[in-house]
Order: C-alpha cells, then sequence, then structure tokens
C-alpha cells in the first residue's frame, strides 16, 4: 500500500515538474484555432491549430498572425518564468505592460491588480483600465527590449527586497525613460511616480525636483494642464528652498519656466473660452514666472495679454498700466529684430505698437507704426498683413475725420481682400472690406453733399437728375 502511494506521489511530483518546464499555449489545443485551413489535419487526422501556417501557402494574413503568436508566445514565456523565479510584482507589471492591447489576455488577467492600472484616464475613450486600454507601443516588442523590461523590473524588486533603494530607483528611472522613448506618456508617468516615492522617502529634493519636472513636463505634453499645474508648483515650490543663492537664479528660472508655459496654455484655455477674469488671474502668473525667469519676450506676452483681456471686459483703465509696459517692451522686440533681420517679427512688433497706441488714444503714432507694418508686408510680400494694415489705417483716419485717406486705404483693402479670401476660403473678410469702401467713399463725399443741400439747391436737383455734379464744385 505504501509502495503505491510513494509511486502515485512520485507521478504528481513528476507532473507538476513537467508543467513548470512548458508554459501553457498562447492557444489552446481545442480543434480548429484562427489559421487552421477547412479540410487540412496533421499526422494524427485531427485538424491543428498550426496547421494553416505552411510558409509556402499562407497569406500575408497568415504570415501576420504567426508573428503575433510569436510575440504572445514570448511574452507567455518571460512573464511565466518570473512568477516561477518568485517576482511577482515585476510578472504583474510586465503582464499589463505586454498585454494591455490584447483582449484575450485582457480577460485572462481578469481583475486581479497591477500598479500599472492605477493611472488616471483622462479621456472618456479610454475607458477605466488605465493603462490596459492605453497606446500600442508595447503591442510588438523585440527580444532585447523584452530582456530590458524583465531585467529593470527584476532589479527594482529584488533591490527593494534588499533595502537597496537607490538602485530601486536607477531601475524605474530607467523603465521611465524607456517609455518616454516608445511615447508612452502614462506608463512614462507611472514609472516616475515610483521615482518620486523613493526620492521622497530618502529625502533626496533635488532628485525630487528632477522627478517632478518630468511628471508635470509629462502631463503638459499630455494635455493635462491641471496636473501639470500641480507638479510644476511643487518643482518650484521645492526649487525656491534648495537654489535659495544668487549663483542658482538660473536653476530656479528653469523651473518657473516651465511652470509659465503651463500657465500660459491654461489661461488661454480660459480666454478661449471667454472667461477673461480667470484668464486674467492665470495670465498674472505666467507674468510673475516670466519676471523670475528672467524671460522679456514671455513678459511682453503676458502683459499684452493682460491689457486684451480687461479691454474684453471694458475695464480700459486697468488695460491701460498692462498696455503701457507693452509698450516699452514691443519697443525692444522691434529694436532686436530690426538688428537680426527679422522682418516678420518686425512687422508683428510695428502691428502690436500700433494697437496698444491706439488703445491709448496716440492716433498719430498708431498710424506711422501701421505704415511702417504695411511697409514691411508689402516688402515680404505679405498679402495678409498689408490687408490687416490697411483696414486699420482705414479705421484709424475715418476716426480722425480724414476722409480722403480713409477711402484710399479702404479701397486698397478691397483691392487685397480678394487674395485673401483665395487663401482662407472665408468671404466674411470681402463682405466686411465692400461695406467699408461704400461707408468711406460717402464719408468723402458728405461735405460736398452738405454744401449742395445748403448753398446750392438748384446744383442739386440737377445732380439728381444727370448724377454729374455741377461745374462749381
Amino acid at each position: 500500500m505504501d509502495k503505491k502511494h510513494e509511486q502515485r506521489s512520485a507521478s504528481s511530483k513528476r507532473v507538476v515538474l513537467e508543467a513548470q518546464k512548458k508554459p501553457v499555449r498562447a492557444q489552446p489545443m481545442r480543434g480548429p484555432g484562427a489559421n487552421s485551413t477547412a479540410g487540412t489535419a496533421n499526422d494524427t487526422g485531427h485538424v491543428g491549430w498550426k496547421d494553416g501556417l505552411d510558409p509556402s501557402t499562407s497569406s500575408v494574413g497568415g504570415a501576420v498572425n504567426l508573428q503575433t503568436q510569436q510575440q504572445a508566445k514570448m511574452k507567455e514565456e518571460f512573464c511565466t518564468q518570473l512568477l516561477m523565479d518568485g517576482y511577482v510584482q515585476s510578472y504583474v507589471d510586465l503582464f499589463y505592460l505586454t498585454h494591455r492591447n490584447d483582449s484575450s489576455s485582457h480577460q485572462q488577467g481578469g481583475s486581479g491588480g497591477s500598479a500599472l492600472q492605477a493611472i488616471p484616464t483622462s479621456h472618456p475613450s479610454e475607458g477605466n483600465d488605465g493603462l490596459v486600454a492605453g497606446s500600442g507601443g508595447f503591442a510588438t516588442l523585440e527580444l532585447q527590449e523584452m530582456e530590458f523590461l524583465r531585467d529593470q523590473l527584476v532589479a527594482a524588486e529584488h533591490c527593494k527586497r534588499r533595502g537597496e533603494i537607490p538602485d530601486v530607483m536607477a531601475a524605474y528611472d530607467s523603465l521611465a525613460a524607456y517609455c518616454s522613448e516608445k511615447q508612452d506618456t502614462k506608463t512614462m508617468i507611472f514609472f516616475y511616480e515610483k521615482c518620486l516615492e523613493i526620492a521622497r522617502l530618502v529625502k533626496d529634493q533635488v532628485g525630487e525636483m528632477r522627478v517632478l519636472s518630468q511628471i508635470g513636463c509629462g502631463y503638459h505634453a499630455a494635455g493635462e494642464l491641471d496636473y501639470a499645474r500641480q507638479y510644476l508648483e511643487l518643482y518650484v515650490a521645492i526649487a525656491k528652498v534648495v537654489y535659495e543663492h544668487e549663483d542658482d537664479a538660473d536653476l530656479r528660472g528653469e523651473a518657473h519656466s516651465q511652470l509659465g508655459k503651463v500657465y500660459a496654455d491654461l489661461a488661454w484655455r480660459h480666454e478661449r473660452a471667454k472667461q477673461f477674469s480667470e484668464a486674467i488671474d492665470v495670465y498674472k502668473l505666467r507674468l510673475d514666472c516670466a519676471m523670475k525667469a528672467d524671460d522679456a519676450e514671455a513678459q511682453t506676452y503676458a502683459q499684452f495679454k493682460i491689457g486684451t483681456c480687461y479691454n474684453a471686459l471694458d475695464q480700459p483703465t486697468n488695460a491701460l498700466p498692462f498696455l503701457e509696459t507693452n509698450v516699452r517692451g514691443d519697443v525692444m522686440q522691434l529694436s532686436t529684430a530690426r538688428q537680426n533681420g527679422d522682418a516678420e517679427g518686425e512687422g508683428n512688433a510695428c502691428a502690436a505698437l500700433a494697437t496698444a497706441h491706439e488703445k491709448l488714444g496716440n492716433q498719430q503714432v498708431s498710424i506711422e507704426f501701421l505704415n511702417h507694418y504695411v511697409a514691411i508686408a508689402a516688402r515680404t510680400e505679405n498679402v495678409v498683413n498689408q490687408a490687416d494694415a490697411c483696414a486699420r489705417l482705414g479705421q484709424i483716419y475715418t476716426a480722425a475725420q480724414n476722409f480722403q485717406r480713409a477711402r484710399e486705404m479702404h479701397e486698397k483693402n478691397y483691392e487685397l481682400v480678394p487674395a485673401v479670401v483665395a487663401r482662407a476660403g472665408d468671404r466674411v473678410a470681402q463682405n466686411v472690406s465692400r461695406v467699408n469702401v461704400g461707408a468711406a467713399r460717402a464719408n468723402d463725399k458728405l461735405a460736398t453733399l452738405l454744401a449742395l443741400v445748403k448753398d446750392d439747391f438748384h446744383g442739386l436737383l440737377e445732380w439728381k437728375s444727370a448724377r454729374t455734379l455741377p461745374a462749381t464744385e
């Protein structure tokens, strides 16, 4: 009886060992597979799942399926080996990392948890599975890539058990950099979050700043502006403490520069939604970052946008200080553009100066800059800018009651508008230009008409009958 029991026990041990040596197939042998050909059979007389993959007869689709099966088998072997070696967390992470786009693998994975699933999903179309529904950066992997992922995950788990924290962070850092190269932002952020936990654990503030910067920039690139703001504000807060000396001004400036770019995009989002008060608040944060980063161009931009938003709220008194400062900044920008031979930049600076002076009521100065704007646009053959400048000059001359010059400018604009419409395909500008020309011509002849009405009634009747002005004009 004991011998039978020992034989049965030995037999069961052999079965377990065999199962460990030979991982389960990616596709179970249950009759015809997806690649089987009807009517074909293997040596045993049964239709096999590989029988339809004869290289001499398979189609392009068959070759693709073969590659898919090879990928699945390779991934399965790597994952199974990790589990057999006792690296459970590495197995879980590698499984979800390499099977996110495989629906069958997702079903096999069930609801088992992986930290990789904890990444927040920002778009409804991505579902609630986080990385399981992520991008296809890991759908197809080379052997060297699989080995790299396995080695880094194992190194992280092994060093964590031994308490070698710097090596754990180095492994996660390598994985994050790899995901960045694969343009898988969500997974990159996940691994940098791991690095952030470690940096905080060992109180490495320099490392914490570096990781916060990477995460913030990742969210910014992904369009997650609120998350980007959160992490980059933490980055700036630490930078103020760590880089407190005057020699560290450039390092502090880099932190403020990154945060300022996020503020600019957030403010533009509010401005586009007509939320001008919220936009002003965020543009002021952008201005503060630009000043601390010593970025003159960004300061000029933020000041102008703040003034523009105040004008949109019909608060010109609040707009004036920012626009006046913006004028001084644009003068510097104009000088720099001229020195560098940047005609487009010079034209934009002239247009901005003209706008600022027009809002400040300095019509003559605005006219001078618009004339420069027209000349530069004509020299560079920029029809759009030429038409814009002529229309703006026409409006300024009309406001100044210089109707002859207003008529000339609006007629010039009307000549240029067809070329603008041909580029943009928007006929609204042409209709507006037509109305402006008609109004300008009427204003130009208004004095003559009033003189006829007041002093030469018979001449007015002659004009009404013959549509010719009296010779006394």
